[in-house]
């Protein structure tokens, strides 16, 4: 019966049940997974408060406001609860400043890709089937690009973050590639091992075989 409730607890301070219709589902609580849904729970609250969104995402219908209104209501009190904890509340502003740096890694990576597409004259014609038009609007793009991509490479901050992201997606990789060659390393040796004892075998087959015929003929 102990060992019941331990095992019990256990589970308990490890689980959260997150219901969704008639689906339930067990998963692991992570700091991660506690942030996402202050998200969500925010989310529903600003709508709520958002008669025009509201307005919109309903088609004005009075039902689904006030389904939506209810929800908003629990959800408030249960993200007040939630922002009591400081700790978390730290947490989530770290891991969500994390997620916009490397969002922003990205898009000044997509930036860089449409400019430098628009100044290779032979890529753009080539991507573009020397169409006038689209080489146009790529171009035009590319110009807004080039702003907003100067102003974002402006901050250090960011910079030397996305810098720092790709050093570390690099190590990621080298590392797979190192464990991934070993590993291909290790099994060939151990194909040549196996290929050089099989051999060993059959020359000391062969040699045996070899001495009990000498053996034989001596005897005659």
């Amino acid at each position: 019966m102990q060992f019941s409730s331990l095992f019990l607890s256990a589970v308990l301070a490890t689980a959260v049940v997150a219901k969704g219709g008639n689906k339930t589902s067990t998963k692991a609580v992570t700091d991660k997974s506690l942030c996402k849904e202050m998200a969500a729970l925010t989310k529903i609250v600003s709508l709520a408060a958002n008669t025009t969104k509201l307005a919109d995402k309903t088609d004005n219908n009075a039902t689904k406001i006030a389904e939506i209104q209810a929800k908003a209501s629990d959800a408030s009190t249960q993200l007040s609860t939630m922002s009591t904890n400081t700790t978390l509340v730290s947490t989530c502003a770290t891991i969500d400043a994390a997620q916009k740096t490397e969002s922003e890694c990205k898009d000044m990576k997509s930036l860089q890709s449409l400019v430098s597409l628009a100044a290779n004259t032979t890529k753009l014609s080539a991507k573009t089937d020397n169409n006038a038009t689209k080489m146009a609007a790529i171009t035009a793009k590319a110009a807004k690009a080039q702003t907003k991509l100067d102003a974002m490479t402006s901050n250090t901050t960011l910079t030397d973050a996305c810098a720092t992201i790709q050093t570390a997606k690099d190590a990621k990789t080298g590392t797979k590639a190192a464990a991934a060659s070993a590993s291909s390393a290790a099994a060939s040796a151990s194909s040549t091992a196996t290929s050089a004892g099989t051999m060993l075998d059959a020359k000391t087959g062969l040699i045996s075989t070899i001495v009990l015929v000498a053996a034989g003929m001596m005897m005659l």
